[in-house]
C-alpha cells in the first residue's frame, strides 16, 4: 500500500493556469486589447502572411472566432487582411505599423508576467520546471508556443 499523499499535479496546474489567464488579461487592459488579441498578434508577427484558416488551425479555435478577434485587430488598425496572391479564396493576415508597435509593447507586459509567477525560482529550478512542462504538454498534444483552444479536447 502506498500511504504518499496525492500530488495533485493537474490540480495545481489548473489553478496557475486560471490565475495567470486572469493576471494576463488584467495586464493587457492598458493597451486595450484582449489575451485572444495578443495570441493572435503574436502569430501574425511570426507567420506574416499567414491565412486566417491557417490561423484559425494553430490556434484549434473555429474559423468564425479567428475572423471575430481579426475584425476587432481590423479596426483597431493592428492588423490589415490582403487577397493570397496565389489562392484569391484565402486572405493573408500582417501587423500594420500600429500592430507591430503594439506587438513590441506586449513583450515586455509578457515578461513582467512570466516574471511574477516565477520568482522566487532559481535557474536551475527554472530549467526543471521548462522540461517538465514542455514534456507535459507535449504528451498531451500542446504547443510550447501557441496558446490552443483545449475545450474541444476528448
Amino acid at each position: 500500500m502506498n500511504a504518499r499523499r496525492p500530488r495533485r499535479i493537474a490540480f495545481l496546474l489548473a489553478q496557475l493556469g486560471a490565475d495567470a489567464s486572469a493576471a494576463f488579461e488584467e495586464a493587457l487592459t492598458p493597451l486595450g486589447i484582449t489575451a485572444s488579441e495578443a495570441g493572435l498578434l503574436r502569430l501574425v508577427g511570426s507567420n506574416p502572411g499567414v491565412s486566417q484558416k491557417s490561423a484559425s488551425e494553430q490556434l484549434g479555435v473555429g474559423p468564425s472566432r479567428v475572423v471575430a478577434v481579426l475584425d476587432r485587430l481590423e479596426r483597431g488598425g493592428h492588423v490589415e487582411r490582403r487577397r493570397s496572391a496565389t489562392d484569391r479564396r484565402s486572405h493573408e493576415v500582417h501587423l500594420t505599423p500600429d500592430g507591430e508597435r503594439l506587438l513590441a509593447a506586449l513583450r515586455p507586459i509578457a515578461e513582467a508576467h512570466e516574471k511574477a509567477f516565477t520568482d522566487g525560482l532559481g535557474e536551475d529550478d527554472l530549467d526543471r520546471l521548462a522540461t517538465s512542462l514542455a514534456t507535459i504538454a507535449a504528451a498531451r498534444g500542446l504547443s510550447r508556443d501557441i496558446h490552443r483552444d483545449t475545450r474541444s479536447r476528448g
